[in-house]
């Protein structure tokens, strides 16, 4: 445990003190435990290559998790930092004794809006069913439980893990015991959305992004965030905008975190414009479907002039080719990105 009562009856961290302080207290028998009072001893330190903690007699506290693992004490210091440099409003406790649910959360935070997180450093393997008595404790409560896992558990297939995952749609697995702290968070996504597979891991359902933890956030409504899910849900909810009607400024939105401003303009943008006076015209040049007018055959000739000008600013018919790729095949779009592709068949 890495919480105790001093001296003065106030609670303690084993950081927030120095080693020599907690050795005398530790020495006059003056540490206690917060939950069951009775005396608890420092242990470990730089030279016993373990986190400082406290420690009951073996057996003599009900409300002890005793023994804690490395990881599990580390992990519980870690978490509180990165949660206190998010919500520097919030009041957030290591080992804090909830009344209901009758539980010692590894970490609660109370935000000044009355809302309160019980995160869970969760390394040891839990029964499904402890699991879910648990979260349903901490709901009756009001309290939004939050399960994160150790990384020993990341390879594991298990009822309580999958238990988590179709509750929360999503998992974060930690390292504690590298610097930064490294992380793993797993979510569902469609296929369609995963287009750098060298960010992520994908096995075809599932997206796994790994990142330091600093760069993951925790909001509100108890959700993990990260830059890149967070394009990819913008991608999502474009898409199904996208489904529905056709609209050149949804499609440029879509495509801007895939490609550079220049694209969006030089290309892009007069392409649509072109394709929307009259999005069959190549079809009727390139398979013979009806006799171009003048005004059409010069339409053509431009298309041409245009190309070569483009190729003259670096954008090559294969550089091309790969921003077609880059236009969602979804309903009218999927007719735009063949308007593209007869265009770079031109000779």
């Amino acid at each position: 445990m890495l919480v105790a009562c001093g001296p003065d009856g106030q609670r303690l961290t084993a950081r927030e003190i120095s080693p020599t302080q907690l050795r005398e207290w530790s020495h006059a028998r003056l540490l206690t435990c917060p939950n069951c009072h009775a005396l608890v001893h420092l242990r470990g330190g730089a030279e016993k290559r373990r986190q400082l903690h406290f420690a009951h007699q073996k057996g003599e506290c009900a409300w002890s998790t005793e023994p804690e693992s490395e990881r599990h004490a580390q992990g519980k210091v870690t978490l509180a930092h990165w949660l206190q440099q998010q919500y520097p409003a919030a009041t957030i406790t290591l080992e804090q004794r909830l009344p209901e649910p009758n539980r010692i959360a590894d970490i609660f935070v109370a935000h000044p809006d009355g809302t309160q997180w019980a995160i869970e450093f969760q390394c040891a393997h839990l029964e499904r069913e402890r699991w879910q008595k648990r979260h349903i404790a901490y709901r009756r409560a009001g309290i939004i439980d939050i399960w994160i896992i150790g990384n020993n558990r990341r390879n594991k297939h298990e009822a309580f893990l999958e238990a988590i995952f179709s509750h929360t749609h999503e998992l974060l697995f930690l390292d504690p015991l590298v610097t930064p702290a490294c992380s793993w968070l797993r979510w569902p996504v469609s296929p369609e959305l995963i287009q750098d597979r060298q960010l992520l891991n994908y096995d075809g359902a599932h997206a796994t992004l790994t990142a330091p933890l600093n760069e993951f956030r925790l909001i509100q409504e108890g959700s993990l965030r990260h830059p890149i899910r967070d394009e990819i849900d913008e991608r999502a909810r474009l898409l199904r905008l996208m489904h529905a009607r056709f609209d050149p400024r949804l499609l440029l939105a879509y495509l801007r975190s895939r490609v550079e401003q220049d694209v969006l303009t030089d290309v892009l943008r007069p392409l649509l414009k072109a394709y929307l006076l009259d999005p069959h015209l190549l079809q009727r040049y390139n398979y013979g479907r009806g006799r171009l007018t003048p005004a059409e055959q010069e339409r053509i000739d431009r298309a041409r002039d245009w190309l070569v000008s483009l190729d003259a600013k670096g954008y090559t018919r294969e550089r091309l080719r790969a921003l077609v790729r880059e236009i969602p095949f979804v309903n009218a779009y999927a007719a735009f990105a063949t308007y593209f592709e007869l265009l770079l068949s031109l000779p």
